[in-house]
């Protein structure tokens, strides 16, 4: 078996197990929605969940359902979403190491990232003011290579 599958399935049986435990009901479009999202390494928006959905997996999901659903992962923490300035949010899940994003205001394109500088700095902030920082979101509007 795919050593990625075995995580996704290890995965999947933990998020069953945390909806069980809250008392609700799991669904199989929320099972499809954390597959799509795990196996992707894009930021995907509601449409690219249904779209892919569609067409790699032959399922059909309402608009209203996977918002509601996202909306559900990030009240639970699995998932974090993006802001694109005037366009849909995009989503991703919550379990790799934590990164920053730079988004172009022109393409949309996104740009992970990770500077050890910017997150002593952003402590050291915290700490001059007295401040416990349990996270942060860092996101740079800019224009990519591409657009400039």
């Amino acid at each position: 078996m795919d050593k990625h599958k075995q995580s996704f399935d290890s995965f999947l049986k933990n998020f069953k197990k945390t909806v069980s435990n809250l008392g609700l009901k799991n669904s199989t479009q929320k099972d499809y929605i954390l597959k799509i999202l795990y196996f992707t390494d894009k930021h995907l928006s509601v449409e690219d969940i249904i779209k892919i959905a569609k067409q790699e997996y032959k399922i059909d999901m309402g608009i209203a359902t996977v918002y509601r659903t996202v909306k559900f992962f990030e009240d639970l923490n699995i998932v974090k979403s993006l802001d694109i300035a005037d366009k849909a949010k995009r989503y991703e899940l919550n379990i790799s190491l934590h990164h920053d994003h730079m988004i172009c205001t022109s393409c949309n394109k996104i740009l992970e990232f990770n500077d050890e500088i910017i997150e002593e700095q952003q402590k050291e902030v915290a700490k001059n003011n007295d401040f416990i920082l349990n996270d942060h979101i860092m996101t740079i509007y800019g224009l990519c290579e591409n657009c400039q």
